[in-house]
């Protein structure tokens, strides 16, 4: 078997997280784009990312297999947040998908959001292409989560997941995540069929602090 490697996301892996995300999340992208423009809201999301450029893959990951993306994980922190240059996304969109099904499909992709607060690192967007799966891919970026945590001085790692995932919660709950509050979605339900959306989260403890290593501001 080979080994992967986590590293962070760089424009040249634009078309592979695509490739992850529609294969992981397929349900949700039907549901924002439906099936006829599936292949356009997929090029779109690509454009977008490459407009943003690197600011708009901050805190983004991803795992590489002989050279190909394989998963992706998504890492938002205060400490860590840069200013995503002004692309005209809702233009892109709607110049491609027409005003109201643009409008759909871009608040159906941020039904789910959270606000990340001054000591917590907020992770989303965990995606393994299914011909990647039960590799241990999932649990080696929970683990790379919480190593980043630790350089942050974080205290808490938290997430959301479907109630209805009863794997996701499994493996979650393994890795030391028990569930805090209940978001309740109709929008979700829309797009994936599901309602009921629990915030996990797990403690960090702190590791020995090196020279130069940022620190959360909690100011």
């Amino acid at each position: 078997m080979s080994e992967f490697v986590i590293r962070p996301a760089t424009t040249a892996d634009i078309d592979g997280l695509v490739t992850v995300h529609a294969a992981a999340f397929n349900d949700k992208f039907i549901a924002a784009f439906g099936e006829r423009q599936l292949a356009t809201g997929l090029d779109l999301m690509a454009e977008t990312w490459r407009r943003q450029g690197s600011a708009g893959l901050n805190g983004m990951w991803v795992v590489v297999d002989n050279g190909m993306v394989v998963a992706t994980i998504a890492l938002r922190a205060r400490v860590t947040m840069r200013q995503i240059p002004a692309v005209p996304v809702e233009w892109l969109f709607i110049k491609k998908l027409g005003f109201l099904r643009a409008l759909y499909a871009l608040t159906i992709l941020s039904v789910i959001d959270h606000p990340v607060g001054y000591d917590e690192l907020y992770i989303s967007d965990v995606a393994v292409h299914p011909k990647h799966q039960r590799r241990g891919i999932a649990r080696t970026m929970l683990a790379h989560a919480r190593t980043e945590a630790q350089r942050l001085n974080l205290h808490s790692l938290c997430l959301y997941v479907s109630a209805n995932n009863s794997a996701a919660c499994a493996l979650y709950q393994s890795a030391g995540y028990q569930p805090t509050s209940t978001h309740r979605s109709f929008l979700a339900w829309i797009a994936t069929r599901r309602w009921r959306w629990l915030l996990m989260a797990r403690p960090v403890q702190p590791s020995p602090r090196v020279e130069g290593q940022p620190r959360a501001n909690n100011v």
